[in-house]
């Protein structure tokens, strides 16, 4: 598989250079993502604008590079996408799951203010993934419930002996009630 590999702003960029991405090419793309991920490129950009086809194989290498990315926390994102493929992977719901850009300047003008934020914070102790969560939970105030006393709690309790006796099964209806029961809208009584 004829492929490229860039950096731009701490972003690995995969650019895959052939028209048709399948079987054929399953292997070296799957061993070209574990060698980048395990370089510690965690965020990857794979880039599709000369793919004008692509495979059951070269999908379910979309959705390993997915989930490799994941497991690194990091992300794969997809770019340039033909329109054969963007239906194809509407097909399978996958357009849902995946990150899918129209460009590569997209996704660096989404980045960007993230990347700003980060490199101010370099010297600073990394921020955990769940402090965001906990700072949102301590700004919320719980509402304290007074202590029920022990008594109140006894009182309101009903020995099975108080409790009303079932209610009888009603009686069948017998044949002469079922006529008499007439459907429709009453008649007017003058």
């Amino acid at each position: 598989m004829k492929s490229s590999i860039n950096t731009r702003k701490e972003l690995t960029i995969l650019k895959i250079e052939e028209e048709v991405f399948d079987f054929r090419h399953g292997d070296t793309y799957r061993k070209s993502i574990e060698n980048l991920i395990g370089e510690n490129n965690k965020n990857l950009i794979i880039d599709f604008s000369q793919v004008k086809a692509i495979d059951s194989n070269g999908i379910s290498s979309m959705l390993m590079t997915h989930q490799l990315a994941n497991q690194s926390h990091g992300l794969a994102i997809f770019v340039s996408l033909c329109q054969q493929i963007k239906d194809l992977l509407k097909l399978t719901n996958l357009d849902k799951q995946l990150y899918i850009f129209a460009s590569i300047n997209e996704v660096m003008t989404l980045i960007e203010p993230a990347m700003k934020s980060k490199r101010g914070a370099r010297g600073k102790a990394q921020v955990q993934q769940y402090e965001a969560i906990d700072e949102l939970c301590e700004d919320i105030d719980l509402i304290s419930v007074p202590d029920i006393p022990d008594e109140t709690i006894d009182e309101d309790l009903v020995e099975s002996d108080d409790l009303p006796e079932e209610p009888k099964s009603p009686e069948p209806i017998t044949e002469k009630e079922t006529v008499s029961k007439k459907r429709g809208r009453p008649k007017k009584t003058e």
